[in-house]
């Protein structure tokens, strides 16, 4: 056994010396990093320097079945992959996002030279590992499990050596390792230090990567954010810890690991200990003196003996003290219960139930939404009821209406600001609604009303799913789906150069028509559901024929908000919740006279408007269909915008349709 020990020591004495010598044939001086890779290199995987092994890629199948298998991940990390690709590509770097094994997932490469990186091995489907590669920047840095530079000739094999890495590892919050960001260059003729600003961009976005996927994971959960007072704000000391409802910590950020894991005890484990061991108060300490999570706390942390400030965190529902969490779920719950499911929404009327089944088919698929309709047809409880039935369900649902928010302050809204960053602004900062709904869904309602300049800076946080609040020194990355509403026709407002049609592709990637209630076949059941959810329950309501049967043949230009204000007003009018025609409002009833007159109210407005040669009804039949083809044409086969124009509802343009045998542009029509 001795002389097998003196054996070993002999033979790591002579890889050693190996070692240095070919360090200084190279003309190279490496760290201590670099020099035990090479050692393993050798000792443990049995490689040559001069014999370089090809980069082994995946077949087509493989990758597909490795991107699925981390799709999530990936739906993070394509953020920060993108941010630093746009800021290190135009320098010729190419950056690649790789799992845990070293497997490329993604990559962004330069145009220009996209083919140099290819064939030198960097590029989807690649696969760098320390035992087949040798020294490189990904393998080493999974197995070192820290952020490095491999700079050209420090890489073990010379055909690596045109190379500069700089890369960072990729965290879950549990500590499990997912991957690492790796940007790379070639031919660059600098010394290695040179590359340092650009490890630190690179470690800056894996931490982004990281907190974003520590959100997404604990977004229902309690989490803490602590920052020392004496650092200024940096993303890359900023510390998450996860905690239970009895104040365990169930994870963390990279930040906080590093930041508490030396300073415990060694018997304690940093995941799983209590809170209180860590800052020194207890959960209930922490609600208490945070007023539920609506104030900081400073106080000094006996870990660092320094001072630290502690802000308390849930995206899910709003912060209550542990003694109150049964009360807090009984009002969740029925906070919950007053939102209508889409299927409730959609009713018994056939073209809702379409575009619904058509919406749940693109919940998860990472689509924004563009519901469309005119205003009360409920655009703000479908978007609502579709982030109910969504995964992101537990996360937060922001709503922003563009039209009531005056111009000035729409910005700030949307992007939020720092501290300090202008006069008389909070001095704490405030986060906008987008940063806000991370985890979770934005709804950007009355869309069509937002001022050109602003759809414009909101795009581009659309395309790159990354937010910079004014006053900020880093973006903050987005995980957010967005649903937008309209009552106006943006066509018309892009051709009348109010609404970028740019804009208008990214929001409508898939869209929702809303039909009027006048033209829903199940007034009945919205009548009755308002009556369960709002009016305390139809079955204690009764109606006269005379008011049932206006309520079914009123024209309802307010829609389903309207209907539902006259409910209210009729049930507080009525006699023993007996609705009789007498109790419902004026409107509703000189409407109705006006129907009997021969003006029907739904068209009126229409007809006034417009050409009275115009309403379909005046053409002969073959007239009528050469009538109708026109005007789809016109309006480039949008059924609402046809039936305003010919004075007829929607049901009749279909009928029409069928009666002339038109269809959908094809190669006849």
């Amino acid at each position: 056994m001795q002389d097998f020990y003196h054996q070993n020591q002999q033979a790591k004495s002579d890889v050693v010396s190996y070692v240095t010598d070919n360090f200084k044939k190279r003309n190279i001086s490496p760290d201590n990093v670099v020099s035990r890779s090479w050692e393993r290199s050798i000792l443990n995987y049995g490689l040559a320097p001069e014999k370089n092994i090809y980069v082994e890629v995946l077949t087509s199948q493989e990758l597909k079945n490795q991107i699925e298998r981390h799709r999530s991940y990936l739906k993070i990390a394509r953020n920060g992959l993108n941010g630093l690709a746009k800021r290190i590509n135009p320098a010729n770097y190419a950056v690649l996002l790789t799992d845990e094994i070293g497997v490329t997932l993604d990559a962004r490469l330069p145009e220009e030279t996209a083919e140099d990186w290819i064939k030198s091995g960097l590029r989807m489907g690649s696969v760098w590992t320390e035992r087949n590669n040798g020294t490189n920047g990904i393998g080493t840095c999974l197995v070192e499990k820290q952020p490095l530079i491999i700079h050209r000739n420090e890489h073990f094999f010379d055909g690596n050596s045109e190379m500069s890495c700089a890369v960072s590892p990729i965290f879950e919050p549990t500590g499990k390792l997912m991957g690492c960001l790796n940007a790379s260059c070639l031919g660059f003729n600098g010394d290695k230090q040179h590359q340092y600003l650009t490890l630190q961009m690179v470690m800056m976005f894996s931490r982004m990567i990281e907190n974003t996927l520590f959100k997404q994971t604990y977004r229902n959960q309690i989490h803490l954010n602590i920052r020392k007072t004496s650092f200024l704000s940096d993303l890359a000391c900023e510390q998450f810890i996860a905690v239970s409802e009895d104040g365990e910590i169930i994870g963390s950020n990279r930040a906080a690991y590093n930041n508490y894991v030396g300073l415990l005890p060694p018997d304690v484990k940093f995941i799983g200990c209590n809170i209180s061991g860590v800052i020194g108060l207890n959960l209930e300490q922490i609600f208490s003196r945070s007023n539920g999570g609506a104030s900081e706390i400073k106080l000094n942390c006996p870990l660092q003996n320094e001072e630290i400030e502690i802000t308390l965190y849930s995206f899910s529902r709003k912060m209550t003290a542990p003694s109150t969490r049964a009360a807090s779920k009984l009002n969740s719950d029925n906070q919950r219960h007053k939102h209508p499911s889409l299927d409730q929404l959609a009713g018994n009327d056939l073209t809702v139930q379409n575009n619904v089944n058509q919406i749940k088919n693109v919940i998860n698929q990472d689509i924004p939404i563009l519901i469309t309709g005119e205003t009360g047809t409920g655009k703000e409880a479908f978007a609502r009821a579709i982030h109910d039935a969504s995964e992101r369900s537990s996360g937060p649902f922001i709503a922003l209406n563009c039209a009531a928010i005056p111009e000035s302050l729409i910005e700030s809204e949307l992007f939020g600001y720092r501290s300090g960053s202008f006069t008389g602004a909070n001095r704490k900062g405030m986060k906008g609604k987008l940063e806000l709904a991370n985890g979770g869904t934005i709804f950007l309602d009355e869309i069509g009303d937002m001022p050109i300049q602003l759809q414009t800076r909101l795009l581009r946080v659309l395309a790159e799913r990354e937010v910079f609040p004014l006053g900020a020194t880093s973006p903050t990355a987005l995980d957010i789906q967005v649903i937008s509403a309209t009552h106006q026709n943006l066509l018309d407002r892009i051709r009348d150069k109010f609404f970028r049609e740019d804009f208008y592709y990214r929001l409508n990637g898939m869209s929702l028509h809303l039909p009027p209630l006048r033209e829903r076949t199940d007034k009945d059941l919205i009548i009755r559901d308002i009556l369960d959810s709002d009016l305390g329950g139809a079955f204690s309501v009764s109606f006269s024929p005379q008011a049932e049967q206006l309520l079914y043949s009123y024209h309802w230009p307010g829609n389903i908000r309207q209907l539902a204000n006259v409910l209210r007003y009729a049930i507080a009018m009525s006699k023993d919740r007996h609705i009789a025609l007498e109790s419902l409002p004026v409107e509703l009833k000189t409407g109705k006279q006006l129907d009997r007159a021969g003006f029907n109210s739904s068209s009126a407005t229409v007809n006034q408007n417009s050409n009275k040669d115009t309403t379909l009804s005046n053409f002969l039949d073959e007239e009528e269909g050469k009538k109708l083809l026109e005007s789809l044409r016109k309006y480039k086969w949008n059924i609402t915008l046809v039936s305003g124009e010919l004075g007829v509802c929607r049901s009749t343009i279909y009928r029409k349709m069928r009666k002339y045998g038109i269809k959908q542009p094809n190669e006849v029509f």
